[in-house]
């Protein structure tokens, strides 16, 4: 019992770290979920021929392309790749449009990735 009453402020800051971080956590998943939630009633609307909430939706993922991680991008990359044929370009097609979005953002990545091995391996 001495040692808490003796270190309760350092007790009590790391249970607040722990609980922070806990949230933060909590936090990172939520926002993949809506992400993924997004990506799924976009397809669905394509599928029903919602166009104006499938432009809508099409619209703010885009913009959230730079903010995602890589997990994230190939998971959309694997979603669409299963319903669209990459080899034929659909412009008109909302879903073949994000696919070629996504494959893009994830050859840029690649790209930069690339040069930054390339620059380590030099400095070995």
């Amino acid at each position: 019992m001495h040692f808490f009453r003796r270190h309760r402020y350092v007790l009590g800051f790391l249970a607040v770290l722990v609980l922070c971080n806990l949230l933060v956590l909590r936090q990172l998943e939520v926002n993949q979920g809506a992400h993924v939630e997004m990506r799924e009633d976009f397809i669905l609307l394509h599928d029903k021929g919602e166009t104006k909430a499938t432009e809508h939706l099409y619209q703010l993922l885009v913009q959230q392309l730079p903010k995602l991680s890589d997990k994230a991008l190939l998971d959309d990359y694997q979603r669409t790749i299963l319903l669209v044929d990459p080899k034929v370009q659909q412009p008109d097609n909302l879903v073949w449009k994000f696919h070629w979005a996504v494959r893009q953002h994830l050859n840029s990545r690649a790209e930069a990735r690339l040069s930054r091995a390339l620059r380590l391996a030099e400095k070995s």
